[in-house]
Order: C-alpha cells, then sequence, then structure tokens
C-alpha cells in the first residue's frame, strides 16, 4: 500500500491518479476541512478531468485521513516555500512530514519525496533526520526523489503522459518505486539518483524561466520598434535549433518563478547571476 502525504494540488491528482490504475492507496492531509471533503466525494479545486478522475478512484476505493499510515511506501507531496530574503527553499513542511512518517514507518520502508526541492536538500535536511532517528539509510530507509512534472489546468493529462525521473541510492529501489509510477505514466520514466533528480527538476524550470524572460524582453524591443513579435518568433523557430517561447504577461505559474532560486541558493556566483538580470 501506499500512503500520499499532502493533498493539495500534486498530491490529490496523484493520488487519484494512482488508485484508478489499480494501486492500494491512501491520502493523508492534516487540514481536518480538506479530508472530509474528500470523504464527503466532492474535489477540493477544480481541474480539467478531474471529477472524472476522482469519480474512478473512488470506485477503487481510494480512501482519505488525516492520519499517516503504516505502510511499506511514502509519497511526501507537501509544499516546499522559499525565503523571500534569503531566495532558499524552506523544507519545513517537508522535514516535519519524515518525521511523522518516521514515528510510525516499518523498517524497509521507503520515503518518496515528490516536492519540489534545491540540489542538495535531501542530503542536508532530509538525511539527517532519518539518522537520528536512529535509522540506516538504505537498510533500514529507502530515501528516494521523483519530482512532479505537471502544470495546472492540464494536470491529468500531463500525469499521464509527461516523463517522468526517479531518483534513488540503490538501483533497486528506484526500479521498485518505478514500477508504480509506471502503473499510470505512458511517458518514459528514467532511474538516476537524487542528486540529480534534484538538479534535473530546477534546470527544466529555469530554462523556461530564462527563454520566457528573452521572449519578454523581445516583445519589448519589437513593439518599440513597430515589429511584429509573433511573426519574428515564428520564422526564427523555423531554424532547426531554435525554439524561442511565446511572450506573456510574466513568466506565469509558481514554479516558474520560484525554481531559478531553488537552482542557486548554494551557488553564489549564480545566485549573482540571477539577482543581476
Amino acid at each position: 500500500m501506499v500512503n500520499v502525504i499532502g493533498l493539495g494540488y500534486i498530491g490529490l491528482p496523484t493520488t487519484l491518479m494512482m488508485a484508478s490504475h489499480g494501486v492500494e492507496i491512501i491520502g493523508t492531509d492534516l487540514n481536518k476541512e480538506l479530508v472530509a471533503t474528500l470523504n464527503a466525494a466532492k474535489t477540493t479545486f477544480k481541474e480539467v478531468g478531474l471529477d472524472e478522475l476522482f469519480a474512478d478512484a473512488l470506485k477503487a476505493g481510494v480512501k482519505f485521513t488525516t492520519e499517516y499510515q503504516v505502510t511499506d511506501t511514502y509519497i511526501v507531496s507537501v509544499p516546499t516555500p522559499y525565503d523571500k530574503f534569503s531566495k532558499k527553499v524552506d523544507a519545513k513542511y517537508v522535514v516535519a512530514a519524515v518525521k511523522q512518517i518516521l514515528g510510525i514507518c516499518p523498517k524497509g520502508a521507503t520515503i518518496v519525496i515528490e516536492s519540489t526541492v534545491s540540489p542538495g536538500t535531501i542530503d542536508k535536511f532530509i538525511r539527517p533526520v532519518v539518522e537520528e532517528s536512529g535509522f540506516k539509510i538504505g537498510k533500514d530507509i529507502n530515501l528516494v526523489h521523483a519530482p512532479e512534472r505537471i502544470i495546472p489546468g492540464n494536470m491529468v493529462y500531463e500525469l499521464l503522459h509527461n516523463n517522468r525521473t526517479i531518483g534513488a541510492d540503490d538501483r533497486e529501489i528506484g526500479e521498485k518505486i518505478k514500477e508504480i509510477y509506471a502503473t499510470f505514466c505512458q511517458g518514459e520514466i528514467v532511474v538516476t539518483s537524487i542528486r540529480t533528480a534534484e538538479m534535473t527538476k530546477v534546470v527544466e524550470n529555469t530554462f523556461r524561466a530564462v527563454n520566457i524572460a528573452f521572449a519578454n524582453e523581445l516583445a519589448k524591443i519589437c513593439r518599440h520598434d513597430d515589429m511584429d513579435v509573433y511573426e519574428i518568433i515564428k520564422i526564427c523557430n523555423m531554424h532547426p535549433r531554435v525554439n524561442i517561447l511565446q511572450p506573456g504577461p510574466g513568466v506565469g505559474g509558481h514554479c516558474i518563478s520560484v525554481d531559478p532560486w531553488f537552482l542557486v541558493g548554494d551557488y553564489p556566483t549564480l545566485q549573482r547571476l540571477l539577482m543581476s538580470l
């Protein structure tokens, strides 16, 4: 059985998707009102295809509770805000969830961190918590990082079709977790190291942030000189090695504007570069 911790915009669709594809799963959230709403067969936010997915998951026997479960696999999907002053990730919710898990889990359990984190966060914050609790990593507790890759407005489709990354200390454990995600994920699932998985997620969103910023600056230039930025981008993108994104009102969403800071948090040179942009 899988216990998903955190039933927000990522945890809930993940729970429903796994349940509807045959995974025995229980979703846990400390918000009693949220859990009560879900147990009343009502979704807590609107998303294309979510109500249908919820109906399928209910038929499959999905359950929701405020209690952490005794099981062999946990997926932590809680928020990871960043400190606006230091520009670093605040891992307190992930740490709190892991501590709760360690208080009840059996030896041999696997803890999967889905929350987006800075490179090195699991080494700095999660491993010490596990070790301080008296568990030996790789023997008593297995750690995995499987960062989410979905966008609000298209979550259900992207859960099914996007490629996924599984970072694990042990290849065999990574393959076992891959099997769980493969019950529904139709994209490619790559198994790698935890640090690489941490890095790739924030690099992806940083790449998009840089390219969106470029597109927006290009739009300003074209507007100033009375040129059609969309025609220019269309022509430029005819080049086989050019892919300029579309300009917009900003970088969009929550992740794109934040994740670059997750990337540079421990790299002073990159941080100075980002602050100068």
